[in-house]
Parts: C-alpha cells; structure tokens; sequence
C-alpha cells in the first residue's frame, strides 16, 4: 500500500496538513501496469493503490456487479421470519402498516416497501411521525392508528431498533412487528415478531455500513422469491426490483455510509437507473432543483437529498415518501415544487441558526482561554429542531470535533442531534448515555446521533460525552488532514482526466473522489453568489494561458472567507477535487476547493 508524506511545512489555511500519496518504485510500477491496462492516467492510479486495491480488485471496481457482492438474504437473522409473515399478508390481501423515519433513508425506505405493495396489489398504510409532535422513532399512538385501519402487521423502517415502550405497549393487541433497521442496536433487542438488522451481533457479518434502504432491498429480493415459490406471480407481473435501485442509490448516499462494496455497486446501478428518470417523484425533483447534467452523488446529497428532508425538517414529514412513491405525473411536480420551496426557507432558517451557535462557541472559547473541548454541546430555546442536525454537521467541520446541538421546549424537553468525526463512536457513546439515564431516548451510529434530553441533564451530558472521547483520544483531537493523489499543473487539469474521475465514479464516504495540488497559483475574476453570497467561483492562473475554474460552497463562516477577501498580489497552493460543470449545454473542468496554503507574496 502506498504510503503518504506531508505537503506542508505548516498548517494550512483550515489549519489541516496535506498529505502526498508516496509515488515509490511500487506504485510507480503498479501504475505503468493500470496505464498499459485500462488506460488510467497516472494522476490517478496512486489514490486507488493507496485505498488498498490489488491487481485482482480493479475489474471489480471498473465495473461492480451487483450479483456478485449481493448477499443470499435468509442469512440475515429474522429476514426469512419477515418475508415469510409478509407474504402471508400479501397473498390474503390484508393490508400492511409501515412506519417510516422523516429523513432520505427512511422515505426511500417506506416509499420502496409501499410501492412494491402496490405492485403486488396489496394495500399499505404509511406514517412518517411528525419531528415536532412525535419526535423520531415508533410511538404508541400512530402504531395504534395503523392498527385500527385493519394493519395486524407494521414494517418499521429505518427506525425501531431502540423503541422498547412503543414496542412493548403494542405486544398486547393482535400485532406483528418488523423491525428493518441499521442503528446500532442495544444488547437487549426491544419485543417484535422479526428485527432485520445488519448491526445485529447474531447476524451475518460484512454488512453493518449498509444503510435502511440497501436492507430494504435485500429483504425484498428474499420477499420476492418467497412470493415466487408460491405461485403468486403466475397470474400477474412480478415486480421488477432493479427500478428500486435509484431510491437505493439516494438512500445510500444520503445517508453518508461508506461507499465499499455493496452500497458502491448500489450506488454504481442506482445512478444508472435515475438516468432513464422512470421515478416520476425524482424527474420532478430532478427538474426543480435544474439538475440538467448526469445524476452523480454530489447531485443526490446536494441537491435532491436536502429538499426531500425539508419536509420534515420544516413542513409535512410525509411529502418526501409521497413524492417517491407518486405514480402521477402532475401530483409529483407539485409536491416536487412544495419542497423545493420549503428547502429555500430552510437554508434561511439554518444560516440563521449558524450565526447563533457559533456566537455561543465563540464565547465558549472566550471563557477557556481560547481552547475549545474536544466535543461542543450547545443548547438554546430558539434553536428550530428541525434544522439543528444540519448546522451541528456545519460546526462539526468547521471545528473539527464533535458537536451536539440542542434545541429546548418550552417544557424543558430538548431534543439534540449530534455529528462526529473520524474516529469517534457517537452512536455508541449516545447508547451509553441512555443506559445511565442521561438521556430520555437516543441512538445512532459512529458518525451521526440523536437523543431526547431533560434540560436538567443537560450539563451531565456534556461532561459525560468530553470524558469518554478524552479517554478515546489521550492526545487530543488530531488534525483536520487531506490527502492528494498528485499535484498537477493546470495544463494537466483537462477534461478528459475529469471524465475519467467521473467515469471511475460513484464517490463517496470512505472512497472520497481523489484529490490534487495544484501550486504556485493566483487568483482572479473573483465572484459570489447564492442567497447570502455564501459561495464563490474564481479562477487561478499559474503564469501561464491556462487557467482553471474554482468553486468553494458555504464559506461565509471559514478561513477561507478570509483569504477570498484579501487575495490580491499573493500566490497559493490550491487542493481540492476536480469534477465537470455542465451549464447552458455547455461542459468545463472545475476545481471543487477544500484547502488553501498561502505562499510568498508574489
């Protein structure tokens, strides 16, 4: 594996190190080898060595197939119990309760489980809980509601991992649950008929990073031929679950798991299938937000993911799983349009929530002699909950540690969500906290948590999460770092190497797109744009003709801000990512900027 060695001599200007990718004799052989094969250029070969590709791995990674990474889905524990209970109800047309969660995953999730109903002829009944009046997860009430219209079975789905009560509560009536879930689960399993959980410790293992709707898919394909087996499609179509694959795909990327393997391949033939755009939810979608180019990741976790969490984020929760199950045309671009508009109020709503927090940082800094801990708790009664998880990812990288931000009622209830960086277990720690009765209710996974808090607890909470990364990290947060797979001059910058980064696609969480150096550069034709002109697009010159266009997003708040404000007569060292911007029918290579290093003063 290729080793890496530090670019430079001193911080950056996010205070992070960048790394080289070590071109040593190996990796030099090992390229020439890729170049003679697949033709792939030289600039890029040193990041796929470094992840730990061999020879054997690279037609693999070209070209993954998805029936050779799926896994025989009765090895999954309770999965077989599922579909069995499930085609029973299908094949006597009694109709189905599903409970969903209010973000991608969970809306993917439900509207893959209704749709495939339909198709069968089968009538189900969709709640997606209110964030506000019900807070995450099954609650007693709307179990109950899908019980009374006739559903003696509920699917729960992206959630219910950790719903003791609720569960509890409705083992008492004529109901079957389905728990399909991916939260990390407690070591006591709450009571229902099956939980379908790759996180499950007495399950088969290699398939913890898959998201709610890359199990999903799994428990349709053991539905689907349960179903098969007995003669239920011999009179009818049989439904065709490749064309789920978009909805994966969304899931998958939304819901930040590490694109290896599987969820790559999901992702790979998902983005395929949104091409033929046959979801007619996600073609309005596609259209609303002016997606006009191939989709890519950056298009499902920028542009359509965030307007289909502005639903429950802000609005209603069940437009996002409404739109994705939407067989008319009409009906799809008016939900399509309804959130998209309420994604304009929430950007709005979450630049404001920013310039509180980080008020409230700051002066936490201020009162520990400019030292910040190695985790941020920060509450407030205005803090819009719905929003919160969005700006604690935002102060996350831009602090580089742990941040929970928590929003508080008027009856002293909050509710927090937290993010986290490389390295330490949120989820985990959350779980803990619940088990000491810190917290009210709570869960997640390594990198992403929610909870439910007394007001009270508050300040136990934070010195509780502090101790136990403290005791994780005994030196501290490490540096914020990047690596780059080459440096390059902006000759070197053509569309054709981007083509070949797009085609090399899908990237992701754990296979970030490979980034370059681009050095000794200056900037010009600097210009902002967006609703607070928050972003900026410039170009750098190196001396030569050539010069290469550069994006930043959401910088108001960043170092980088700075450096953009007072730019003139000075050189840098650029890093960053390239991609291909297509505007007007037109395409042209761009740098998608995450660093800068500044260089003597020209």
């Amino acid at each position: 594996m290729s080793k890496t060695q530090i670019f430079n001599k001193s911080p950056s200007v996010t205070d992070a190190d960048w790394y080289l990718i070590d071109n040593d004799d190996f990796t030099k052989r090992f390229s020439d080898y890729l170049f003679q094969k697949y033709n792939l250029p030289h600039f890029i070969s040193p990041y796929l060595i470094s992840k730990g590709l061999e020879l054997n791995d690279f037609d693999s990674f070209f070209s993954p197939k998805l029936k050779n990474l799926l896994p025989e889905p009765f090895l999954f524990k309770d999965l077989e119990k599922g579909v069995n209970r499930l085609a029973d109800e299908i094949i006597n047309n009694r109709p189905i309760g599903i409970f969903g969660d209010y973000d991608v995953d969970g809306a993917t999730s439900a509207a893959m489980i209704s749709s495939y109903l339909d198709k069968c002829g089968c009538q189900s009944f969709i709640h997606i809980p209110d964030r506000f009046l019900e807070g995450y997860g099954p609650n007693e009430e709307a179990l109950q509601s899908l019980y009374n219209k006739g559903s003696e079975l509920i699917i729960t789905v992206d959630c219910g991992i950790s719903s003791f009560e609720p569960l509890n509560a409705m083992s008492k009536v004529n109901l079957d649950l389905i728990v399909i879930d991916h939260h990390l689960p407690d070591k006591i399993l709450p009571p229902a008929f099956a939980i379908i959980n790759p996180k499950r410790f007495d399950t088969e293992k290699g398939f913890e990073n898959l998201c709610a709707a890359g199990v999903v898919f799994i428990f349709l394909i053991g539905l689907n031929r349960e179903l098969r087996n007995r003669g239920f499609f011999l009179n009818k179509r049989e439904p065709d679950l490749m064309k789920f694959l978009d909805l994966v795909a969304l899931g998958t990327v939304c819901d930040v798991v590490p694109l290896k393997g599987l969820n790559r391949a999901f992702v790979k033939q998902g983005l395929s299938i949104m091409l033929k755009r046959e979801n007619l939810g996600l073609k309005a979608l596609s259209d609303v937000s002016k997606l006009n180019s191939k989709p890519n990741t950056q298009a499902l976790g920028f542009s359509l993911g965030p307007r289909i969490n502005a639903g429950g984020r802000i609005g209603n929760s069940e437009l996002g799983v409404n739109l994705l199950k939407e067989t008319n045309e009409n009906k799809a671009i008016e939900i399509a349009h309804k959130l998209d508009n309420l994604n304009k109020k929430r950007k709005f709503l979450t630049s404001e929530l920013e310039k509180k927090v980080i008020g409230k940082i700051e002066n936490l800094k201020i009162k520990n002699d400019n030292i910040l801990p190695s985790a941020i708790i920060i509450s407030g009664n205005d803090f819009h909950e719905g929003i919160i998880g969005i700006v604690a990812g935002r102060m996350k990288e831009l602090y580089n540690r742990p941040v929970c931000i928590i929003s508080i009622n008027k009856k002293g209830v909050g509710k927090g969500s937290g993010r986290s960086v490389s390295g330490i277990p949120l989820g985990k720690i959350i779980i803990e906290a619940l088990n000491l009765k810190i917290i009210s209710s709570g869960g997640g996974h390594d990198m992403a948590a929610g909870f439910t808090i007394e007001d009270s607890k508050i300040s136990y909470l934070n010195d509780f999460i502090i101790n136990k990364i403290d005791h994780l990290l005994i030196n501290g947060i490490p540096r914020p770092s990047f690596i780059a797979s080459s440096v390059l001059p902006i000759s070197a910058c053509t569309y054709e190497l981007a083509y070949w980064l797009e085609t090399l696609g899908p990237w992701g969480t754990e296979m970030e797109e490979p980034k370059f150096i681009i050095s000794n550069a200056k900037i010009s034709s600097l210009r902002r744009f967006g609703l607070n002109n928050e972003h900026a697009s410039f170009y750098i010159t190196d001396g030569s003709s050539n010069k290469l266009k550069v994006k930043k997003f959401n910088l108001l708040n960043s170092d980088l801000n700075t450096v953009l404000n007072n730019f003139e007569n000075k050189k840098f060292s650029f890093l960053g990512s390239l991609t291909i911007d297509t505007w007007n029918n037109s395409k042209s290579v761009e740098l998608m900027l995450d660093d800068i290093i500044y260089l003597d003063a020209a």
